[in-house]
């Protein structure tokens, strides 16, 4: 009988599930559920190009899938499991060559959306398109913390876990963080 068991983690509780990403339906079935919010958490941490992004988010499911036979945890287990791949795909990344500085032309009217309408989609555009000029000059964690809490709608704890830091640092970060987005939001968008 494959009945879950549990797997003590630090203050997580971790089910296994040996089935869970076993066959192809399956890993396609959570590729469905959780590849817009693997972008927009790539994206964040980047900051484009979106071709850049959308190659980082392939190559974080291909990943994923040589090594599934390794993975052990429930579905919300996974969704974490892929973010850390994908976190270490981007701490490769800069590794390998130094991040260069995003120009106009390489931010993407819009980020992939799940249910808008072609209405809201076009008047955020040129916010978001400012947006993520701005954040591309702020710190890599002020960027991966913001993007976590705003972008992919984490509480502050389950950032801080997540990323392994006090709640605290978490807070202060997110709020010296918006306070240079005001700062540098320029003013004909205000």
């Amino acid at each position: 009988m494959n009945t879950p068991t549990k797997k003590g983690l630090g203050r997580f509780r971790l089910f296994e599930h040996p089935d869970l990403l076993s066959t192809a339906a399956n890993f396609s079935a959570l590729y469905e559920r959780t590849h817009l919010t693997i972008f927009r958490y790539l994206y964040g941490l980047t900051g484009g190009p979106q071709e850049d992004v959308e190659d980082l988010t392939a190559e974080t499911y291909e990943r994923a899938w040589k090594s599934r036979r390794t993975f052990q945890g429930d579905e919300s287990a996974a969704s974490g499991w892929l973010m850390k791949i994908a976190r270490h795909l981007v701490i490769d990344g800069y590794r390998r060559r130094k991040a260069r500085p995003i120009t106009a032309g390489e931010i993407p009217d819009q980020l992939p959306q799940a249910g808008l309408q072609p209405e809201e989609v076009t008047l955020s555009a040129e916010e978001q398109r400012t947006l993520w000029m701005v954040m591309a000059a702020l710190p890599a964690e002020g960027r991966e913390i913001l993007t976590l809490r705003y972008v992919l709608g984490w509480r502050v704890n389950e950032v801080a876990a997540y990323l392994q830091i006090p709640e605290n640092t978490v807070s202060v970060v997110i709020r010296r963080a918006l306070e240079r987005l005001r700062r540098e939001w320029p003013e004909e968008e205000k």
